[in-house]
């Protein structure tokens, strides 16, 4: 029997991150798929296309903005589905639409980044007292199968660290299970949350991330997220390069204040 997400999550995930789950393109000043992100001519020009739109000045400025807010739109999302309603969501690199809307006259200070709008994906339930083996293959999917061979190619074209590129996406992973913990019904839904973000940023083995080493455990502890989900406000180990596309920095930017002058 084919699994499917409810209205309900359906709606919030829309809702509180923008994920179209549809196949219905709506008109767009400029759209890309995930997949074609791997190709370098297709990525250059896309990058080139969107660092002039955001007023982004370099190439690594602008991948990194990207990796953020890509995090964000389909990192999350699955996530949660994940944490909270025990579902694998299976977002597939060529199904994966990043769009880019007009900016609508009534909201003319709305965000310039893209969404995301998903044609096709898949829905994964855990078997009984089988939930661990589920969750791996669930982070696998996500991390080694999708997100990975992203940041390899931004890293590579816009020659930009991976670090930086891990820890954007750490820092948008963050908040989301800090949230879904605070508002768990009960004791075993919050430790159940809490006990996936342990594994996901700590324990998990490096092949999960298609990686020799588990990319966020060396990064956790500046996102001031502890094991039992208390959250303290930390600075950031990387620079994520935001003071390059906005007028200010980031509330979590490591740089000396005396180099912000």
């Amino acid at each position: 029997m084919r699994q499917h997400l409810s209205l309900e999550e359906r709606s919030y995930l829309s809702e509180r991150y923008g994920l179209r789950l549809q196949d219905d393109p709506r008109p767009c000043l400029r759209s890309i798929t995930a997949m074609e992100l791997l190709d370098r001519a297709a990525c250059e020009s896309y990058l080139d296309w969107l660092g002039d739109y955001i007023g982004s000045p370099t190439r690594q400025a602008t991948a990194s903005t990207l990796v953020k807010r890509y995090a964000a739109i389909a990192v999350s999302p699955a996530l949660y589905s994940m944490t909270v309603n025990n579902k694998g969501l299976t977002l597939e690199l060529e199904h994966c639409l990043l769009e880019t809307p007009e900016l609508p006259e009534h909201n003319p200070l709305g965000t310039k980044l893209p969404y995301l709008s998903v044609s096709s994906y898949g829905i994964s339930l855990p078997a009984p007292d089988q939930r661990r083996n589920w969750r791996e293959h669930t982070v696998r999917e996500l991390f080694a199968g999708h997100l990975t061979p992203l940041i390899r190619s931004l890293s590579e074209i816009a020659r930009v660290s991976k670090m930086i590129l891990w820890e954007n996406a750490l820092v948008r992973m963050v908040p989301l299970f800090k949230e879904a913990i605070d508002s768990a019904e009960d004791p075993t839904a919050a430790a159940r949350i809490r006990e996936d973000f342990r594994y996901i940023a700590r324990e998990a083995p490096g092949e999960l991330f298609g990686e020799r080493r588990n990319p966020l455990s060396a990064l956790v502890e500046s996102t001031g997220m502890d094991p039992e989900g208390d959250y303290k406000h930390r600075l950031r180990r990387t620079c994520c390069l935001y003071y390059k596309v906005s007028a200010e920095y980031c509330r979590q930017c490591p740089l000396p204040q005396e180099s912000r002058e």
